[in-house]
């Protein structure tokens, strides 16, 4: 994974991604799938979801709801979200990034842990 970030903190952890996300801040990042090697994704579907301890959904990006916008053979992902968004995630939880190919095969791209950090200016 590589790619620029507005909002959140990437930290790998072993093969997990810790993200810090923080609160009342506008969420603007790109990921590129593949990294150094980037994988085609013309086409694909995206959805990411960060759910807390109880498994409900706090955040919902993907394609469908337009904030992940999908790139060519570049690899990037680009993820635009409000400053409502990132408030949402109120507690820890886990995250995954799932893209799925125009011919319907579903990888599982990122995923791992993640922990709000609280807005201090409000």
């Amino acid at each position: 994974m590589s790619g620029t970030t507005a909002g959140v903190i990437f930290s790998p952890m072993g093969d997990d991604t810790h993200m810090k996300i923080f609160q009342g801040k506008t969420l603007n990042f790109e990921v590129i799938w593949g990294g150094e090697n980037p994988i085609d994704v013309t086409d694909y579907q995206a959805v990411m979801q960060i759910r807390d301890h109880d498994k409900e959904v706090a955040l919902e990006m993907s394609t469908d709801n337009g904030k992940i916008q999908v790139g060519g053979s570049d690899g990037k992902l680009t993820f635009v979200g409000s400053e409502t968004d990132s408030r949402a995630v109120e507690t820890s939880g886990e995250w995954e990034l799932e893209l799925k190919t125009p011919d319907g095969d579903v990888y599982r791209a990122l995923s791992g842990t993640v922990t709000p950090v609280k807005e201090i200016s409000q």
